[in-house]
């Protein structure tokens, strides 16, 4: 084994998925030593330590959203979209790209990080009637994105960032000039898997596909 991978419910109020998305401080409860301390113990068993984030999302139970509502991507006296029980961020927002940079570079700080898995597990919704130049809004995000990744990426450059979003959803050159590789889908069926894999082999290098079977 060289890698291990703590995934979702790491942070503050994050027992389910109805809350905790938009906070990164450390559930103590869980982790009575911290990131640093389980990625420390990890090392000594020879392996590499990596951390799961969802930045892109909020969830309405969170200290973020609650002092930040406006963040979210949202129309204004209309009842959001839920996918998962969360919202999006405003990414066209500098101030929400800084947010996410600023954190997600703290908890990185934090403990001998040496792999990242950046979810993204709903689609946008929500943004159009009422937002200023709609038209370019979803444009407008990505560019957002790329500059958290690209600042992330240049400031942390020994770490293997994997993009996943639902799977392989967000699998496309744009994003693998950040990420080394893309979580491919979470079928993880082996013959099914062979399907995936060989047919995402047509255009990509399979360096970049994050395989795994179950």
């Amino acid at each position: 084994f060289e890698l291990f991978v703590l995934d979702d419910g790491w942070f503050t109020n994050r027992d389910n998925d109805l809350g905790g998305l938009g906070n990164y401080e450390v559930n103590l409860k869980k982790l009575p030593n911290g990131l640093d301390g389980l990625a420390d113990y990890t090392n000594k068993k020879g392996m590499m330590f990596g951390l799961w984030f969802e930045p892109e999302m909020v969830s309405e139970d969170s200290d973020l959203f609650r002092a930040m509502p406006h963040w979210a991507i949202q129309i204004e006296n209309v009842e959001p979209s839920r996918s998962r029980h969360q919202l999006a961020l405003d990414l066209t927002k500098k101030e929400v790209q800084d947010y996410i940079i600023q954190n997600v570079q703290h908890t990185l700080d934090s403990a001998n990080i040496g792999y990242v898995k950046w979810d993204y597990n709903r689609p946008l919704s929500d943004f159009g009637c009422s937002l200023k130049d709609a038209g370019t809004y979803f444009y407008d995000y990505t560019l957002g994105l790329y500059r958290i990744l690209k600042i992330l990426t240049e400031k942390n450059p020994h770490i293997l960032w994997e993009g996943c979003a639902s799977g392989g959803n967000r699998f496309d050159l744009g994003v693998l000039c950040y990420f080394a590789q893309i979580w491919a889908s979470d079928c993880s069926d082996a013959i099914e898997r062979v399907r995936i894999q060989s047919t995402l082999a047509l255009g990509y290098p399979l360096s970049t596909i994050g395989a795994h079977v179950s």
